[in-house]
Formats: C-alpha cells, sequence, structure tokens
C-alpha cells in the first residue's frame, strides 16, 4: 500500500491552488505504519520519487501523545532514523531504517511519529504561483513486555444547548484505531450520526465528538422526539473488528 500527500493539506489549500499554480513533488511511502515487536528489531520504509524531478526529503521522529483529546507531538531520540536527510531522483527510491534507541516498556506500548518531510528548493524564476511542501506522518507503536489491548470506554452526554457528544476512552495498555462509527436509535432502525473518520486512539487517552443540527455529519432532522432522545445503539468497527453497544447519554 502507499500513501500520497496528506489529505487534508490538499482540502485546506483547495481554493488557493483554484487561483493559482502550484510547484510540488510527489512521494509515496510504504507501509503505512511502523511496528516494533521489540527493541532489537529494525523497521524498513520503502520512499519513492513519483514525480519528473528530483525532492530533498529530511526525516524526524517524535514522541507520539494525546492531550484534551487533541495528538501532540514532541521531539524525541529514542528513534535512530537513516539516513536523517536524503535525494530521490526523478522516479527514484530510497530505503529508510528506523531503529529504536531505549529499552521497550514492561506494560504499556509506546507511541511515536516519523515525519518525512520535502525540504523546499528554489523556484525557478519565471515561476509566479504556491509552492507546497510535502509532508507524511508515519505512525510507530513499540509492544510492551507484557501482552498488550486496547480497552475502550464509550459513554454519551448531552448539554444545555442540546448537542450530543461523545466519548471513548482507552484505558488499555495498547493503541485503538478507530474505523468508523455511527449512533442509532434503540432499535436500530434509525442513523442519527456517522463518523466516517479514522482516528486513533492511545492508551491512556481520550477522544470527543460534537454533533448538532449543522454538523453535515447529522443525518436524522433532530435527535429530540419518540426514540431519538436516548437511548441509543452505537456500532463501529476498530482493527479487531467490529463492536455493538448501548449508550444512555446524561445531562
Amino acid at each position: 500500500m502507499k500513501l500520497r500527500k496528506n489529505i487534508s493539506a490538499w482540502a485546506g489549500l483547495a481554493a488557493l491552488l483554484a487561483l493559482s499554480p502550484a510547484l510540488a513533488g510527489t512521494f509515496t511511502i510504504s507501509p503505512l505504519r511502523v511496528d516494533f515487536a521489540d527493541a532489537t528489531g529494525m523497521a524498513v520504509l520503502t520512499v519513492r520519487n513519483e514525480d519528473g524531478k528530483s525532492v530533498v526529503v529530511q526525516t524526524q521522529g517524535l514522541a507520539w501523545s494525546q492531550e484534551g483529546g487533541q495528538d501532540a507531538l514532541t521531539p524525541s531520540r529514542d528513534l535512530l532514523v537513516s539516513p536523517a536527510v536524503f535525494t530521490l531522483p526523478a522516479g527514484g527510491s530510497q530505503l529508510v531504517r528506523i531503529a529504536l534507541r531505549r529499552d521497550v516498556d514492561p506494560a504499556r506500548e509506546l507511541t511515536y511519529r516519523l515525519l518525512l518531510q520535502e525540504v523546499p528548493q528554489a523556484a525557478s524564476p519565471d515561476f509566479n504561483g504556491l509552492q507546497i511542501v510535502l509532508r507524511l506522518s508515519v505512525p510507530v507503536f513499540v509492544a510492551p513486555r507484557a501482552p498488550a489491548a486496547p480497552q475502550i470506554a464509550w459513554a454519551a452526554a448531552r448539554g444545555d444547548d442540546g448537542k450530543l457528544s461523545l466519548s471513548a476512552r482507552n484505558d488499555g495498555s495498547a493503541h485503538a484505531r478507530i474505523h468508523r462509527f455511527s449512533v442509532k436509535t434503540a432499535d436500530g432502525v434509525t442513523t442519527l450520526l456517522d463518523q466516517p473518520e479514522l482516528a486513533y486512539l492511545l492508551p491512556g487517552s481520550s477522544r470527543h465528538w460534537t454533533f448538532d443540527d449543522n454538523n453535515t455529519r447529522l443525518n436524522a432532522p433532530a435527535t429530540t422526539g419518540p426514540g431519538m432522545a436516548g437511548p441509543y445503539r452505537l456500532e463501529g468497527t476498530t482493527d479487531l473488528g467490529s463492536f455493538v453497544t448501548e449508550l444512555t447519554p446524561a445531562n
């Protein structure tokens, strides 16, 4: 599998690109994530330049945590990445090796991000447009010595403003990857809310989603009325498979 430039960056720049020509390279990476079973292993990524021009790529290993439901990245020397900077010729590829510099944790999974970022090159004198810097972020997971698994607890609440919010808390010792989830009436007939976006939930962390009638993920005209005020049927999919649970909103 291959991963192209961060899609969210394309979405954020769409309006600008519609008005101005852009200058950017394209590189792909495989695999999409790194999993260490112990500290003695070494992972290898393949980075390939799909563009017709050479590109310079810089790498950086960062510690990955989640605070207040948001991802937090901090500089870390735990990962040894080689080469740290390299040039990809047009149509060429490069092997990037990642090694762990520290001992694995006895009980909890360690989480990092490997950033691969294009180093901007000088544009030609006649170029008049927007120069885009490509950046890929690859998740890195280091399994603990003891068996580890996620343990997710879901909760729902309705605020004074009527908005429905969902939270997921991971009390386990390994991450969970939530592929999608939807909230339905208790009988499972009517879908009220749909969340199709991929989300990681790191051990000891939580995430929150808030929905209202102006949210595009709200499929029903309102979450009030017969069967709309709860309890709800929560259906979703994670790396471990599908799940179904009942939620009763707290006020």
